[in-house]
């Protein structure tokens, strides 16, 4: 890079000034420990946004050092403006001809429902993809910034989704949707391809949870990082490349209609630390379930039925076990189990439990096995007879 800045933000609102080739931290309010950081490359205009820390580098059970490379989310011109522009107008004609963009997709994303159509379904957008190189250029954009190679890349999915501004949409027959709620991606990596024009729409971008502690500064330090924490690209055919396991979402979009194109990359498994995503997984799953019986716990205060109790005498104190019929929780106890269900705490668990999967899911090159080849079986000449009680519907 020829021309680099960096810059740090902290919650203090104290921003700091651009650094050449140097990066300054801050104390973070809790629970994070560092700053945000980004790079900028003022030739080619790219954008590295460094998540922040919320691990101690003394952490016995971490593997991984701060930052790795999936701690960096890439914003950068990708494509050209016409092949934007074209892939946008391939976009809207095959959404309008199939509906594509009037309901959400239940089959494809069963747990966080989009609007969109997947790329293999157009055959004009498939064509035209090939005709660019969009998998090479990508694959290839991806397999530098993360130090994966393109032969250990796969596709999970790819498709093309829209988000319109609720009170842009005029028909109430359409299911659109205006924003997305906070995920994570099955794949390890992830991207965005930017197609509307940014004067086309208002709000949107990625929103980023390890990235909402960033003070209102950004919005007048950073070009691409907005508060709180969404990344708008500066024009269309800007890819953002991230990891997939990062929670994020799509931003509100408060006016007209943004289109991006979307795609979960696959990682080979020989280049992953084993049990690392399992753990984090783990980990997830118990903040799903605080936050679950905190929501409960706050309806049922809503509805005048807070009391708690225990029908299980093993959540009992040993003195006194004895109890007939439902009993009162303990206040130590409820105390405990409150405590864990903070929002504030939920949160911390879960930007500490992404932050130690970002440092250790990824193996060093000396520690990856060698790739293992799908075998697919031999190719032989078979004839009908071959085939007699095999084929189902066979008609002379």
């Amino acid at each position: 890079m020829n021309s680099i800045q960096s810059t740090a933000f902290c919650l203090n609102n104290q921003p700091l000034a651009p650094q050449s080739l140097l990066h300054r931290h801050c104390r973070l309010a809790p629970p994070a420990a560092a700053a945000i950081s980004i790079d900028y490359d003022d030739e080619s205009k790219h954008h590295t946004i460094t998540i922040p820390s919320f691990l101690s580098d003394d952490e016995s059970d971490i593997s991984g050092t701060y930052p790795s490379l999936l701690h960096k989310i890439h914003v950068l011109p990708f494509l050209e403006s016409e092949e934007s522009a074209r892939m946008l107008k391939i976009a809207r004609a095959y959404a309008e001809a199939s509906s594509s963009w009037d309901q959400q997709d239940s089959t494809r994303h069963v747990s966080y429902q989009t609007v969109d159509f997947a790329v293999e379904e157009s055959v004009d957008m498939s064509q035209y993809l090939q005709d660019i190189s969009f998998q090479e250029r990508i694959f290839g954009l991806l397999s530098e910034e993360y130090d994966v190679d393109v032969e250990d890349l796969k596709w999970m999915d790819l498709f093309c989704a829209s988000y319109e501004a609720s009170g842009d949409d005029d028909q109430t027959d359409r299911e659109t949707m205006d924003r997305l709620d906070f995920h994570r991606d099955g794949s390890l990596l992830s991207f965005t391809v930017l197609l509307s024009q940014p004067e086309d729409f208002e709000g949107g971008g990625t929103i980023f949870d390890a990235l909402r502690d960033a003070a209102d500064e950004i919005d007048q330090q950073s070009t691409v990082l907005k508060a709180p924490g969404s990344i708008q690209p500066l024009n269309a055919g800007y890819a953002t490349l991230h990891s997939g396991k990062l929670l994020h979402g799509g931003h509100v979009v408060t006016k007209g209609q943004r289109i991006v194109l979307v795609g979960f990359v696959d990682v080979d498994l020989r280049n992953m630390r084993e049990g690392a995503l399992g753990s984090a997984a783990k980990e997830w799953g118990r903040n799903d379930v605080r936050e679950f019986w905190n929501q409960r716990r706050l309806l049922k205060t809503k509805q005048q039925k807070a009391s708690w109790n225990v029908s299980n005498w093993r959540y009992l104190p040993k003195k006194g076990r004895s109890c007939l019929g439902k009993c009162s929780m303990p206040a130590s106890l409820l105390g405990s189990i409150e405590n864990r269900s903070k929002p504030e705490i939920i949160r911390e668990r879960r930007l500490r439990s992404e932050d130690r999967l970002l440092r250790d899911i990824m193996l060093p090159r000396a520690e990856r096995g060698e790739k293992i080849e799908e075998e697919l079986g031999e190719w032989r000449e078979v004839s009908l007879e071959d085939m007699d009680g095999l084929m189902i519907g066979w008609e002379e």
